[in-house]
């Protein structure tokens, strides 16, 4: 299969076509590291509330280990403090899931953003451009074929448009059913064009001898 057409002109515009879609799939993963960057900052203040839970936890924690050291009523005394740094501790550990939660939201909303856009004009390409590949292959086959430009020919009585047509001759497939063959060659070659493929030149038909 080849990719491109022979011809500049349809060479050129898939060309073009083509970095349009690169150009729009960098767009989308530009798009998608910028909803990332604005749903991780959801993440900071879930953080600093664990900032918060571990002071709480730390300072508690001390004073209840210092309470405890005191004689007869230490044990008492050291509860209300530890049951605080509990607190604090189950107010970090929240946090950080809280964090986490945001951080592992914004990967994917960012990745379906990026995903979503970009597929919704790669997968179309793709399948022009395989379509293409594929249709374009086939006419080269023909154009090399003995009686190839018998059958092109027809492919383009059954498939080109008058307009286009009409640039072969008056009645151009009555001429084809009689036999001329330059209204044949003249068919083939506006089959051939529309797919961008070049008429088969001396070169061509000595690599197919």
């Amino acid at each position: 299969m080849k990719f491109y057409a022979d011809l500049p002109s349809r060479r050129a515009r898939q060309v073009a076509g083509d970095v349009l879609v690169a150009a729009w799939l960098a767009l989308c993963t530009v798009l998608g590291r910028s909803v990332h960057a604005l749903l991780e900052t959801g993440a900071a203040p879930l953080r600093r509330v664990a900032d918060v839970g571990a002071a709480i936890e730390d300072g508690m924690g001390d004073a209840g280990r210092g309470a405890g050291e005191l004689p007869l009523l230490g044990e008492r005394l050291r509860q209300p403090f530890d049951d605080v740094a509990a607190s604090g501790s189950r107010l970090q550990q929240a946090g950080l899931d809280g964090a986490a939660l945001v951080e592992t939201l914004a990967v994917l909303v960012a990745v379906l953003v990026a995903v979503l856009l970009g597929g919704a004009v790669l997968v179309p390409w793709l399948a022009l451009r395989l379509r293409y590949a594929v249709r374009a292959g086939a006419v080269r086959r023909l154009r090399a074929q003995p009686g190839g430009a018998d059958l092109l020919a027809l492919r383009a009585l059954a498939s080109r448009a008058p307009a286009a047509l009409s640039t072969v001759g008056p009645a151009p497939a009555a001429a084809w059913r009689a036999g001329d063959p330059v209204v044949t060659a003249r068919l083939a070659a506006v089959e051939l064009g529309h797919w961008g493929v070049a008429p088969e030149t001396a070169d061509d038909r000595r690599d197919t001898a």
